[in-house]
């Protein structure tokens, strides 16, 4: 959800601005320089395990905040954030940021609803690691995504973020491959195509019901 209180827009557009290229590493894991108002681009957030494993917690895009966890309540995670595309955001100082949401309740509220936002992407990303079947984990995760990122023409929906295989798995502990074979099966199923180069969901209601625990779009946001 991108900010929409217009002071806080003008705020952040008022902003120190810095441009990343996609690839490369935005914060990791030492102390943030500000918080930041994605203007352009994708952010993912991941963590690296013991073994090397690399584990995508949540995708930010256009007019989203981070890290807010870190600037409400002081806490480091050991993530890292990597611009997923060419990347512009804008900068402010975390006790700047902070003086600044605190003089108005709307403004504070809109900090609260992205806040809550982030909260619903990980919960539901828990309910995605439900599913024991790869191909119900992977159908899930393209639904949830749809809700994040796309743009529905009837029963179409267009998911228009930068999204590989490979990062689909790692938010889902799947291998790459493993993800290549569940969408082989979806697109041959009717359910899924693609169109340059993005994922085109071709019936979002079909596709809601190829889960053996039935699921409503309402959850969503997509009925």
């Amino acid at each position: 959800m991108a900010i929409s209180n217009q002071n806080l827009i003008e705020y952040f557009n008022s902003a120190r601005q810095r441009k990343f290229s996609k690839g490369e590493l935005v914060l990791a894991g030492d102390d943030p320089s500000g918080v930041m108002c994605i203007q352009k681009g994708y952010v993912q957030v991941y963590s690296i395990s013991d073994t090397g494993d690399r584990y995508v917690h949540i995708l930010y895009k256009n007019g989203e905040l981070f890290p807010l966890i870190w600037a409400v309540q002081n806490i480091r995670r050991r993530v890292f954030y990597e611009a997923a595309s060419d990347l512009i955001v804008a900068e402010v100082p975390k006790d700047d940021f902070l003086k600044f949401i605190k003089q108005d309740p709307l403004i504070t509220f809109e900090i609260l609803s992205q806040l809550a936002l982030q909260f619903y992407v990980f919960a539901d990303r828990l309910d995605n690691l439900e599913y024991k079947s790869a191909y119900e984990r992977v159908a899930y995760r393209i639904v949830f995504l749809a809700s994040r990122f796309g743009k529905r023409q009837n029963n179409s929906v267009t998911i228009e973020a930068p999204l590989t295989h490979e990062l689909i798995g790692e938010s889902i502990n799947l291998s790459r491959e493993t993800v290549s074979r569940q969408i082989e099966k979806l697109e041959e199923n009717g359910l899924l195509g693609r169109k340059d180069g993005l994922i085109v969901i071709k019936d979002i209601e079909k596709l809601s019901k190829e889960f053996s625990e039935p699921v409503t779009l309402n959850m969503w946001g997509l009925k």
